[in-house]
């Protein structure tokens, strides 16, 4: 598994060469030895969250031999974290943690006694202590150097928790006493003694020098050659980008230009877009591409070790949890469809007959590669930082259409009686009209439709919201847009005759039900329409009118009202038809079932 990862790896990294990406051996390495200046060089993105980042490097190695790297990711999938050289060999890759000190020095107000003696070093004062009063020259500040263990000791304590950034003042012990020249001698005065301190033109600022201590993740990489300019690859798959399709499908009544053989259709005009959610880290000026499929990781809720996490961190589940499909009632209904290609392919043969593909027109630069099942839509150059969300124009092409009205039945038996219209089992609900208008759309393209959510329009007027699932070029797929209005449908179910002594069988004595089916379907509409009926239920069919199409699978206890038996078959009667203006089709189907006495 672990071969077939990275071989799809190495194909993604070699479509830097494809897509004509920058060279990294074009830049310079960063002067200071060791350092490795880390530039994005792709981000591809799969459905299901996860992403691919490409990064390349330049430096110049140490006196050791030695690169190394700030740029850690916060996540990476076990064994997808690798660094590849562009010549030679790394010997090793170490990440670990090490502690950064900045100092800063800046000026503050004095605000306490102290503060203002250390500012006013060798300036002439007055201050009072009880009821004296003191006049003279501040010599200087009494106090001594920080004891350097004291200082590691406060630093290891403020690091103690490993993610920190954390500050202390530097320098010396803040001083309990100081001295004052004065006509008299020089005196030793308590600071915390000293009231209404007064010196002319007093110095009310003092600098004050702050370091800054900091862990940083870092990698550091073993080339064996000492300052020698070296260029590598970096590349790891994470979780917390996200690409989700979006499909605007315009239906109109301009009669598409069909290939010769096809059948009539409509046009309709299609408009893909890719919306992007970012929550793993700023990308500058990178190009993306977005991927339709999605490749087999097994370990990716395990994060690898080289990017000292303890577990792996998925923000982007976090911050929409209902587009990554955390909600369990969400999950159970659409998961499928979503990350299963072929979820509602019509049908895979070539659907056109012959011919090239549909023209396709796509944003400048915008093309897709295919490969290993995986197909890849090229993005242009674009920055998004962590957070931030996008939309992309992926495709626009025409492709034809036509209308299809299905009435699916579904009709429960007993073993006690038979249903029929009057009853509370399936006929009577089926009567309410449940016949749909479908859009059936021809992928006349060369590329593939990936899953995504579809608004249906008639100009600007909206006519439904459905899932387009994945389509193959020269695929057919079905959408269902509204209930047909027009199209009116009854089924009734009718028991003809009851055989108590038909079947004896492991020692049960079986009764035999013969019934009859029929279904009714009119058209109120003007024009002629194409329709398809099926009818399931529990039993074995054995007659159908009108060409019906009988398929007989095993027992299923979702067609029975309480208790069938096994012995029965579970039958689906299908057909096809076109309905004139104020025509019925009436479809019937003969069958009979057992039941234990």
């Amino acid at each position: 598994m672990f071969a077939a990862s990275f071989c799809f790896l190495g194909m993604l990294l070699g479509m830097t060469g494809m897509f004509g990406v920058d060279d990294p051996a074009e830049r310079k390495a960063d002067q200071t030895p060791g350092n490795i200046e880390l530039t994005t060089e792709q981000v591809v993105v799969f459905k299901d969250g996860y992403c691919l980042v490409v990064k390349d490097g330049v430096a110049k190695t140490d006196e050791n031999g030695f690169a190394h790297t700030y740029e850690v990711p916060d996540a990476a999938v076990l064994g997808s974290f690798w660094a590849i050289p562009e010549a030679g060999e790394i010997k090793s890759m170490v990440a670990g943690w090490e502690e950064i000190e900045n100092e800063d020095t800046k000026e503050v107000n004095c605000t306490t006694v102290h503060s203002v003696i250390k500012a006013n070093v060798g300036r002439e004062c007055r201050f009072m202590i009880g009821a004296d009063q003191f006049d003279g020259t501040i010599l200087k500040l009494l106090s001594n150097p920080v004891d350097e263990s004291a200082e590691q000791q406060l630093r290891q304590q403020m690091s103690a928790s490993g993610h920190f950034n954390s500050s202390f003042v530097a320098g010396q012990a803040q001083a309990s006493h100081f001295l004052l020249r004065s006509d008299d001698g020089d005196v030793m005065v308590v600071i915390n003694q000293v009231k209404n301190l007064t010196i002319d033109k007093m110095v009310s600022t003092t600098e004050q020098s702050t370091v800054q201590v900091s862990k940083k993740k870092k990698l550091k990489f073993d080339f064996g050659k000492a300052n020698q300019d070296v260029k590598i690859k970096l590349m790891y798959f994470r979780p917390d980008v996200r690409w989700i399709p979006t499909y605007r499908i315009e239906l109109t009544d301009e009669p598409f230009k069909n290939k010769a053989g096809k059948a009539p259709r409509n046009t309709a005009r299609i408009a893909m877009q890719g919306e992007i959610l970012n929550e793993a880290e700023d990308f500058v000026d990178v190009p993306f591409h977005v991927v339709v499929g999605v490749p087999n990781f097994r370990f990716r809720e395990t994060p690898s070790p080289l990017v000292l996490e303890a577990q792996m961190q998925n923000s982007l589940a976090s911050v929409a949890p209902q587009l990554m499909l955390n909600n369990a009632q969400v999950l159970n209904q659409f998961s499928n469809a979503l990350y299963t290609q072929r979820a509602g392919e019509f049908r895979s043969q070539r659907a056109s007959g012959g011919g090239g593909g549909a023209a396709i027109e796509m944003p400048e630069e915008l093309s897709g590669k295919a490969s290993q099942d995986l197909y890849v839509y090229k993005l242009d150059n674009m920055t998004l930082k962590r957070g931030e969300r996008a939309s992309v124009p992926i495709l626009t092409t025409e492709v034809g259409y036509r209308d299809v009205y299905t009435w699916d039945i579904a009709i429960k038996h007993s073993e006690s009686y038979a249903a029929t219209s009057a009853a509370h089992a399936s006929p009577l609900v089926l009567s309410e009209n449940k016949v749909w208008r479908q859009i059936e759309l021809v992928n006349d393209t060369d590329i593939p439709w990936t899953t995504g959510a579809a608004m249906f329009v008639d100009g600007f007027q909206p006519l439904a919201q459905e899932l387009l699932t994945y389509t193959s070029p020269g695929g057919i797929c079905r959408v269902p847009i509204t209930v047909a209005v027009d199209l009116r449908g009854k089924a009734v179910d009718l028991e003809v005759s009851r055989d108590l002594g038909a079947l004896k069988w492991r020692g049960y004595n079986y009764a035999k039900v013969l019934g009859k089916i029929d279904a009714e379907l009119a058209n109120n509409k003007t024009v002629k329409v194409p329709v398809e009926v099926s009818i399931r239920f529990g039993g074995k069919a054995t007659k159908a009118s009108e060409a019906g199409r009988i398929s007989l699978s095993a027992y299923n206890e979702q067609d029975w009202n309480g208790r069938g038996d096994a012995i029965n078959n579970s039958s689906s009667v299908s057909w096809k038809a076109e309905i004139e203006p104020g025509e019925c089709f009436k479809p019937e189907v003969d069958y009979e079932f057992l039941f234990r006495r």
